[in-house]
């Protein structure tokens, strides 16, 4: 039976590799995602029902009059779509949405399968667990729990398992061997229930909305980045400059880093006496002051723009063991003679973890970092609840030899938490950060003439948010 339930939002393409970011209607009682290379295809578990959206965005209805059906998934190797009921995976053939076999599995209540070589993966709702199915001898060979209150979907690609959360509606990325998280992608969507990754592109069902949403994500051999925010501040800087002369004098206020987590942009002084400049290759709005100028208090108004991202960071096993040196622009932030050489990532993986849960304050935490010869960069941050400032917070970024820089937003850790997982909320926006290991008092920085070293003075900050 074919019938024409509903208008796309935008014209369908032939390719899913193609497609923009597009949003789709459908059913109301949706779940699951499947791509055959032509078509979509998701469950109704209402209708029972396996369901075709072909290329000029006609549905095509296939009643398998089973109940509970939830997941679905298309192997490429077999050519089939692969749907899931209780203790049993149903291949059907994507031309005729015929079943062409059924599969005994021992799992009562399943959302998912993943077809990855001569396994499936099967989510397993009973205790939120990922399930290893050996094809070939058709019994379990192993598996892990995914730590998720509500896992919906399971899916495979980029090397990795994809599982959809409805309890927080974001999707979390497990390494296939281990079963750890390596990442994940926060949404804004309120009900996730299917979930497909194709080449770059993720696309989920949201059960509220009747849709397939496709979410946007960036995704390096670090970090998952997804679920920004953008906030508009003025700031105003107060402070005092004790000297009588200062006709040579330089004041320079460091811009908010802008970085993989928060990219800033737009940043305008209202004195045009201040002008784009660096400072040991940091932004910054430099004045040369005149005899024009005077002594004393100090007032800067400028502001800017920042669009911060939400950052999941992993170090993977390809890291911990690896040789290697820190890079010279590390040389601020550390002592290079305190270095121990015998070491690797893992052993300083471990003693982060380790002062986390022991230091008493982020400055006895800090004050170890450059004990044990770790690259920190301490800096400030605003804290955003419901894109309003909740609080004014102190953190440190961390050089992990031969990885790269992960921040440390809150000391404390939970003794069971992966030591191997670091995470920047899109929430967090910096302010400021030090040119050394020492914490910056404020992003004003005086030079009384040409041959004197930078001074960090400190200043009262005030900010709007606009």
């Amino acid at each position: 039976m074919r019938i024409l339930l509903f208008t796309f939002l935008l014209a369908f393409s032939s390719h899913l590799y193609s497609q923009e970011t597009k949003d789709y209607k459908l059913t109301d009682k949706a779940y699951g995602l499947a791509w055959d290379g032509i078509n979509f295809w998701f469950i109704d578990t209402n209708r029972r029902a396996l369901i075709k959206i072909n290329e000029i965005g006609e549905q095509e209805i296939y009643n398998l009059g089973l109940a509970n059906l939830r997941g679905i998934s298309y192997d490429q190797r077999e050519g089939r779509l692969l749907v899931v009921a209780p203790k049993m995976i149903m291949k059907v053939d994507p031309n005729t949405g015929g079943i062409t076999d059924r599969i005994s599995i021992p799992v009562q209540n399943v959302a998912g399968v993943a077809s990855v070589g001569n396994f499936y993966y099967i989510l397993d709702l009973e205790n939120a667990k990922v399930q290893i199915f050996d094809k070939v001898s058709s019994i379990m060979v192993g598996g892990f729990f995914t730590d998720r209150t509500r896992p919906r979907d399971i899916c495979y690609g980029r090397d990795s398992l994809w599982i959809s959360d409805s309890a927080d509606n974001s999707i979390y990325r497990y390494d296939t061997k281990s079963g750890k998280i390596t990442g994940s992608i926060k949404t804004s969507l309120r009900s996730i229930r299917g979930i497909l990754l194709s080449g770059s592109k993720i696309w989920v069902v949201d059960r509220e909305s009747h849709e397939i949403k496709n979410i946007p994500f960036i995704e390096t051999e670090r970090f998952i980045a997804s679920g920004d925010e953008e906030y508009t501040l003025e700031v105003s800087l107060k402070f005092k400059i004790d000297t009588v002369s200062i006709s040579k004098a330089q004041i320079a206020i460091a811009h908010p880093p802008s970085n993989e987590g928060q990219r800033i942009r737009s940043v305008k002084f209202t004195d045009a006496t201040y002008k784009p400049a660096f400072i040991q290759r940091n932004r910054v709005h430099l004045k040369k002051m005149t005899i024009e100028d005077s002594p004393g208090e100090q007032v800067v108004k400028y502001k800017f723009t920042s669009r911060n991202q939400f950052i999941k960071y992993y170090v993977g096993d390809e890291y911990l063991n690896r040789e290697a040196s820190y890079p010279p622009d590390t040389s601020y932030f550390f002592d290079k003679t305190k270095e121990n050489p015998k070491l690797f990532l893992s052993d300083y993986l471990n003693t982060i973890k380790n002062e986390r849960t022991t230091s008493q304050s982020l400055d006895q935490f800090r004050d170890r970092m450059n004990e044990l010869a770790i690259p920190s960069i301490p800096y400030r941050m605003i804290r955003f609840e419901n894109k309003k400032p909740k609080s004014i917070e102190d953190a440190v970024m961390l050089f992990l030899l031969g990885y790269g820089w992960v921040p440390v937003g809150d000391l404390s850790i939970a003794a069971s938490a992966d030591h191997r997982y670091f995470e920047k909320k899109e929430t967090d926006l910096i302010l400021y950060q030090s040119f050394s290991k020492t914490p910056a008092v404020s992003p004003v920085y005086f030079k009384k003439d040409p041959s004197s070293e930078w001074e960090n003075l400190p200043a009262e900050i005030t900010y709007k948010i606009k």
